[in-house]
């Protein structure tokens, strides 16, 4: 009894095992899945080369599949892509061989965050590493370069940069891969300062002038202005502004998300050194426009830090460029005070913007 229980064992294992070959895909210990990947680790931007061709199977490599971690696929064997965005990634290859077995492979890419620096004076714009070395440098075509933030717009990611271009005031869109100039356009008022990318719906560049004292919203591909907030717009329906000074010495615009929601502006007030968080209602309906609101109370920073030239917000903390110091001074939001870690060595004379981009 028991010699036929092992026959028909052996006899269903095989009708497994016959199934498998003829319909599915299965793994074969002779077929390897290889990867040779340069570099692992870098600063964002930060370019890969993949390559698949050391794959081995029976009769050869049928198929190659990438998988980059960030939802992005290739089927070629060996390719570049570009980390837009800084964290840690899966990259996994999976190989067919002719005989249809598989074979999969995963290595661990590190993409570091980039600091962005526009010099006013040089009119420049520096890519750092969070330490402050220095990894390029783009010569731009206008002049007097403040605000920087990094966006998308068809398709891509690009660094917007506002510049007041000796009056002729200019928002300047450019690869931040190789510095080439994606296109030039018009900027709203006469005095461009700082800008900031809403990358939540309705997905907007926000930048505030410092002559009209006014904060526009833009459409990321064009820059037309979709709406202008301000100082009487915010005096009738933010309290917190009432009677003091408003968007009246721009020192810094941010953008943050916030879950089920198209996320707050960060704004700092350089005459009073407040930092007003406001909320970005979406419109309800066609015949409505999106709105601003200062929600709870502003915070005031420190004022060793002032005057400062651009602020962005990064793994908790908000960062702002002191001038005096020459110092990106790292800073507690919740209550203005600096936490002690500051980034001193970075190149140029007279800083105007700022971006971390992770």
């Amino acid at each position: 009894m028991r010699a036929w229980k092992q026959i028909l064992t052996f006899i269903l294992m095989l009708s497994v095992i016959g199934i498998t070959l003829s319909g599915c895909m299965f793994f074969s210990s002779g077929t390897i899945a290889q990867i040779t990947v340069t570099p692992l680790t870098g600063v964002v931007p930060l370019t890969i080369h993949y390559d698949g061709t050391g794959s081995t199977g029976p009769s050869g490599i049928a198929s190659y599949h990438w998988s980059f971690g960030t939802g992005d696929e290739s089927y070629e064997a060996t390719g570049d892509y570009t980390y837009e965005h800084a964290g840690t990634f899966t990259l996994t290859l999976t190989v067919r061989a002719q005989d249809g077995s598989i074979a999969k492979k995963s290595i661990t890419v590190q993409v570091d965050p980039a600091l962005w620096i526009t010099d006013t004076n040089l009119n420049t714009i520096y890519r750092l590493d969070m330490n402050g070395n220095l990894l390029n440098t783009f010569a731009l075509p206008t002049t007097q370069p403040y605000g920087v933030t990094i966006g998308e717009a068809d398709g891509k990611t690009w660094l917007f940069v506002a510049c007041q271009n000796n009056g002729n005031q200019r928002i300047v869109r450019i690869d931040p891969s190789d510095g080439s100039v994606g296109e030039i356009y018009s900027a709203p008022a006469q005095s461009p300062r700082y800008l900031t990318y809403g990358a939540d719906e309705p997905k907007r560049i926000w930048h505030v002038d410092a002559l009209s004292r006014k904060l526009y919203g833009m459409n990321r591909t064009d820059m037309q202005v979709l709406g202008a907030f301000g100082q009487s717009y915010f005096k009738s329906t933010s309290p917190q502004v009432e009677n003091v000074p408003f968007l009246w010495e721009p020192a810094g615009l941010d953008w943050t998300p916030e879950e089920h929601s198209a996320g707050y502006l960060w704004y700092l007030e350089g005459e009073t050194r407040l930092l007003y968080q406001i909320k970005i209602i979406p419109r309800y309906d066609i015949m409505s426009g999106t709105q601003l609101e200062i929600v709870g109370d502003p915070v005031e920073l420190a004022a060793s830090l002032f005057p400062v030239t651009g602020i962005d917000f990064y793994d908790g903390y908000l960062w702002a460029i002191d001038v005096n110091h020459h110092a990106i001074v790292q800073v507690d939001p919740e209550t203005g005070v600096p936490t002690g870690t500051a980034i001193t060595s970075f190149p140029g004379a007279a800083p105007g913007g700022i971006e971390i981009q992770h």
